[in-house]
Order: C-alpha cells, then structure tokens, then sequence
C-alpha cells in the first residue's frame, strides 16, 4: 500500500495550503484591493486626525469626535469644490453638447454608417462592456471611506494584535519595533502616492489650461485622483481627458502627447525616486517590484509590490541587527 512520509505529506500540505489561499486571493481580490485602498486612505488622514485628537479634551471618545470631525470637514470641502468648479463646468457644457452634436449628424450619414457599421457595433459593445465593470469597480470604492472609519478607529488594537500575533515565540521588544517600523513605512508609502498624484494633477491641469481644454482644473483632478489607481487608472484618465478635448475641438492630439511623455516621466523618474526616499528603497528596485508585481498580480500585484518590498526590507535589516548583536 502505497504512503507518505511525514516530510513529504508537509510539502503537500504546504503546497496545498499556499493554493488554496491563491484561489481565494484570485475570487476575492476586488475586495482585497478595496481593504487595501481603505488602509492606505486612513494613513493618510491620520496625521490630522491625531492632531484634532491632540486639541480635544482627553476622553474616551475623543478617537471618534476627531474622526468625525475630519470627515465632515472632508465633506465640506469637497461640497465648495464642486460649488466652485460648478459654473465653469456649465460654461463648457454648451460647447461641449455642440461638437457632440455635430459628431452625431456625422455618424448619422448613411454611408459612413454602412461603411463602418461593423467597427461601430463592436466599438459600442467595448465602451458599453468597460462601463460596466467600471461602475462596479467604483461601487466597490465607495466602501473605502467606512472601511477606513474601521481602521482609524481600532489602529492601536490592530498594531498591538499584530505584535501579539507575532512576538509568541521571539522577542516582544523586537517584534513591537519592527511592527512600529511597517507601520511608517505604509504612511510614507500613502502620501508618497498622494504626492505623485498631486504632480500629476498639477501637470494636467497646467498643461490643459495652456492648451485651451474646457475645466482644464477639473479634468486635472481626475487625472490626480485616477493616478491613485495602478496601471488602468491613467488610461482611465487620458480617456476622458482626450475625448473632452477632441468634442471640445481642443488640441487634443497634443495633451495625448503630454500625457504619453507624463507617464514615462513619472512612471521611470518620479515613481521609483520619491517612493524609494520615503521607503528608503533603491529607485531600481522600486521600478523593479512595480513591474514585477503588475504582471504577475495586475491591479492587486501592483498595489502591493513596493509595500512587500519594503516590508521584506524592513524583516530583513531588523534579522542582520539583532544577528550582529548577537554575535557582538
């Protein structure tokens, strides 16, 4: 009768433990990446909302009056921005609705329509498909605010599990530092990508209003925050941006020009030096694991890539520390 020894039922147990979390990694990365999203969202507003917690009188609920207290004042200021970005919007409503008007007196001439009807129907049944998925995908968004709520509010509990969970059976001093360090890392990393994305909005936004676009501001804060979503989120962004200049009759060929030299600049420059001064990572290796992660992993691999990175690096400087010390 054929069996296994204990070291090779291990290995199968292992293998079979590391595909069985692949496959629910794969089933479930929409909200995998939605949970990543949230965590990141509350590190970056954590620094304000430890400093409204710093003015409130010392409660128990001065946690949560502070969250609360960032959140409406969030929703304030995205209110006078949409306020202020409404008038100039409905000024370029009108020419906006001319130049698709004329586009449809166009598609509507019987020849151009037999002629292209193939490329038409297969062109619609494209957009109509990618609208879908990314309505859902931006349902699914929606959810990062309140996620975010849960993370802000049970951050010292969460760190405090995490050095629980792993200090068992080593040193408690050693893990609670190198949780301490994880926990910097993933803030520098948050507001490394709020930097790269205000570059961009400022780049867009510039760039467009040299060129004449309509609510070149507006148009550059979807391009700011679609940069916040790895390698569709640009695509996404240069959609919009150059399909509202082609229907604007705005020099739309040169914006795509723009934003082509935009990407590889900040894709090959920007991204992996300010990511690797903020993580203390080499810009080489941060342009390395984003490459690596998005193919292997797509969206979720490239979110996660540098983080892993840097945690690896972080495990891996605190493993020679205490080996040095040791040997000392």
């Amino acid at each position: 009768m054929f069996a296994l020894d204990d070291r090779t039922g291990n290995v199968l147990t292992t293998i079979a433990v590391f595909a069985a979390v692949g496959a629910i990694v794969v089933a479930a990365k929409t909200i995998i990446i939605v949970f990543v999203v949230a965590l990141l969202f509350a590190y970056l507003l954590e620094p304000m909302i430890a400093r409204v917690e710093g003015w409130l009188p010392a409660r128990p609920s001065s946690r949560a009056m502070a969250i609360a207290t960032v959140y409406t004042a969030g929703a304030l200021l995205l209110a006078a921005a949409g306020y202020t970005l409404a008038r100039p919007l409905s000024a370029q409503a009108g020419r906006i609705t001319m130049a698709t008007t004329r586009v449809d007196e166009r598609f509507a001439e019987p020849g151009l329509v037999r002629e292209h009807a193939a490329s038409i129907n297969a062109a619609v049944q494209r957009a109509a498909h990618g609208a879908v998925q990314a309505i859902e995908e931006t349902a699914w968004l929606l959810l990062v605010p309140l996620i975010a709520v849960f993370f802000l509010s049970h951050r010292a509990a969460m760190l405090d599990g995490a050095v629980d969970l792993f200090a068992r059976r080593r040193d408690r001093a050693s893990v609670k530092r190198t949780v301490a360090q994880v926990d910097g890392m993933l803030a520098q990393y948050a507001r490394a990508q709020l930097l790269l994305s205000a570059l961009t909005f400022a780049v867009y936004a510039g760039s467009m209003a040299i060129l004449g676009f309509p609510a070149p501001v507006a148009l550059g804060l979807i391009g700011g925050v679609f940069e916040l979503i790895p390698i569709v989120g640009w695509i996404m962004a240069a959609a919009i941006i150059v399909a509202s200049g082609w229907l604007a009759q705005a020099p739309w060929i040169w914006m795509a020009c723009v934003i082509g030299v935009w990407r590889v600049v900040q894709n090959v420059v920007n991204a992996p030096r300010i990511m690797g001064n903020k993580l203390q990572l080499d810009p080489l290796s941060v342009l390395f694991a984003s490459m690596i992660g998005g193919q292997l992993g797509g969206l979720l691999g490239a979110l996660l890539s540098v983080p892993v990175v840097a945690v690896a690096h972080i495990i891996w400087l605190e493993r020679t520390s205490g080996q040095k010390k040791a040997a000392a």
